[in-house]
């Protein structure tokens, strides 16, 4: 009987091939990923070309994005189970959850250094430089995210030439801190390549200071991809298959500028032209968005030590328990 079927079901393919009819395509496998930014190229555009360029689906995953603050919304997020993985969250805050036995596992590094990353005012304040911003209010996104690490590096710079220390105030997303410096609320807000040259472009803002003067986070990886442990134990196939996926757009980008830019653009929102969205692109190196290895933890765990996210470091055993690299390509 089975023969027979199997028979029947064959001669039915063969007959829609023939004839033109569609054939039911392969189950797609559902992954949910969240990403604490739509804009910024290494986390919504990357997903994007992944999804346009057919790599999920040669994968045979169907990938929805949620957006969220980053920082610890993106643990609560993957912690929760609403999410699988989370793109480029703050190492601090995942080091932190797991101490505290949240059921997660650094997957790969994600962002090493702060190349994309900068702070800026309005072009009619007087900070033009770092060392302006002494005692002034600086922002970052939330805590724990690569952006409040930016800040307190900042802050024991300036410490240690004798500077008052600013202040350091959790604003949120690029949005709301733009509306934050331009109603006084903040001296300098934050954000990352491409977002808001086009204003600088303009006369309306000044980049005060890059996050690759930050010398001491050059080699310390600030954002990782991570997942919830049960899921990613028990779909290991599933997590191989989307960074195969992933890795072929972070190539993508890097062997395609202009088109990428053009994927790039529309996808965002962004408004500012293609040629200093092309130029943005050039902040980024290879090495930055490399999996592996998650540089500087020494570093990472004495900062998070100090700002109070750790009560002490973890062990050499509780790293190979956390960070795991058998699911990368």
């Amino acid at each position: 009987m089975m023969v027979f079927v199997m028979r029947l079901l064959t001669l039915a393919i063969l007959l829609a091939l023939l004839t033109g009819a569609p054939v039911p395509a392969a189950a797609q496998t559902k992954l949910v990923v969240a990403t604490p930014h739509q804009v910024f190229l290494d986390t919504g555009p990357v997903i994007e070309i992944a999804k346009q360029k057919g790599y999920f689906k040669e994968g045979g995953l169907e990938v929805d994005t949620v957006v969220v603050r980053g920082g610890g919304e993106n643990v609560q997020a993957v912690v929760s189970g609403s999410v699988h993985i989370s793109l480029a969250t703050g190492t601090f805050s995942v080091l932190s959850a797991f101490q505290k036995g949240a059921p997660v596992k650094i997957l790969a590094a994600e962002m090493t250094g702060t190349p994309d990353l900068f702070w800026y005012s309005l072009a009619n304040s007087p900070y033009r430089k770092m060392e302006d911003l002494a005692g002034k209010r600086i922002a970052f996104s939330t805590p724990g995210s690569s952006t409040h690490m930016g800040v307190l590096t900042t802050i024991d710079l300036l410490k240690a030439k004798g500077l008052p220390a600013p202040q350091a105030i959790s604003l949120g997303g690029p949005a709301d801190t733009l509306t934050a410096v331009k109603t006084g609320q903040a001296d300098a807000g934050w954000s990352a390549i491409p977002l808001f040259l086009e204003l600088v472009d303009k006369g309306e803002l000044r980049i005060v200071f890059k996050g690759a003067e930050l010398e001491r986070l050059r080699e310390v990886t600030m954002r990782v991809t991570f997942g919830n442990v049960n899921f990613v134990e028990k779909n290991p196939q599933v997590v191989r298959a989307f960074f195969r996926a992933y890795q072929k757009a972070i190539d993508f980008i890097f062997e395609n500028r202009q088109e990428t830019v053009k994927i790039w653009i529309p996808f965002a929102k962004l408004k500012a032209s293609e040629g200093t969205v092309l130029k943005a692109l050039e902040f980024y190196e290879r090495p930055n968005l490399a999996f592996k290895p998650v540089k500087g933890i020494p570093t990472l765990m004495e900062d998070a030590i100090k700002f109070n996210f750790m009560k002490q470091p973890l062990t050499q055993a509780d790293l190979d328990r956390l960070i795991d690299y058998k699911y990368l390509p």
